[in-house]
């Protein structure tokens, strides 16, 4: 679906198309409260890898099911299959694998394949990748670097609630949510939103990304839901499905040389 290939490419790399969709539900409030021992963007993310460096997982294989929101109110669905490697490689197949279309993220960069031929190739920093796996496997210094690429202000940070947990947050003082920030939860340093601002001609957009349902799965945090708003409004949400973790991934997935002569199976 183009739709989809187009939403997945933007929303991964900060940039989405303007939309009109259905009502979003107000999110929970910020409620600011005493400094803990992390008190800067620079700790936060130097303690995210501490935690989990050399324990987090290095693979993960799954389904994803997606939800795109017409401006209508409609809903379009699709299905893709996922192959992920920390750090920084993604390669996604849209079903039916027949197709032989999707996209293949890695170097910091998203490669478009339509029917088996290389049809676009853009240099794009991945918030989500960087966020939810490769900050606890790459130097924090070069996640600093990518956060700041991305308009996030490191020199802005507080602490808050959000789904009644307490959250740490980079890019924003308390109460602005319009700025380009990140929200980590405090207990288990996990991610549990980003919100994106980007100029589209004379305006600003705000994405608005919700990580969620969080799992353990063999012993690892695995989100299996993220729900992105546009300016409150909802408009993609994935679902993922049949998740495995730590399986072993062939390298020739990863080689744009070969994406239309070598496909994953089903996990």
């Amino acid at each position: 679906m183009r739709y989809s290939a187009l939403g997945i490419i933007l929303l991964l790399a900060a940039c989405v198309p303007q939309t009109n969709e259905p009502a979003a539900p107000a999110p929970t409030p910020v409620l600011t409260e005493k400094s803990s021992a992390i008190t800067s963007s620079a700790k936060l993310v130097r303690e995210m890898h501490d935690r989990y460096a050399g324990k987090w997982y290095k693979t993960l294989s799954f389904e994803q099911t997606n939800t795109f929101y017409t401006s209508g109110g409609k809903e379009q669905k699709s299905q893709w299959i996922q192959r992920l490697q920390v750090p920084g490689r993604l390669r996604i197949d849209f079903l039916p694998l027949s197709s032989k279309s999707g996209l293949l993220i890695q170097n910091n960069r998203v490669i478009t394949f339509d029917n088996g031929r290389r049809v676009d190739s853009r240099r794009a920093i991945q918030p989500v990748l960087t966020l939810t796996g490769d900050v606890y496997a790459i130097p924090a210094s070069t996640t600093l670097r990518r956060l700041d690429s991305l308009g996030v202000d490191l020199d802005k940070f507080h602490t808050g609630k959000w789904e009644g947990k307490r959250v740490y947050v980079m890019g924003a003082e308390g109460g602005d949510l319009e700025s380009s920030q990140i929200w980590v939860e405090a207990d288990k340093l996990l991610l549990v939103r980003i919100i994106q601002r980007d100029k589209r001609g004379d305006r600003s957009v705000i994405t608005d990304t919700r990580v969620g349902d969080y799992r353990e799965v063999d012993g690892y945090n695995v989100a299996f839901q993220f729900t992105s708003y546009r300016d409150g409004k909802v408009f993609f949400k994935e679902e993922y499905d049949k998740l495995k973790v730590n399986e072993p991934i062939s390298p020739q997935l990863f080689d744009p040389s070969r994406w239309g002569s070598t496909l994953p199976s089903a996990p």
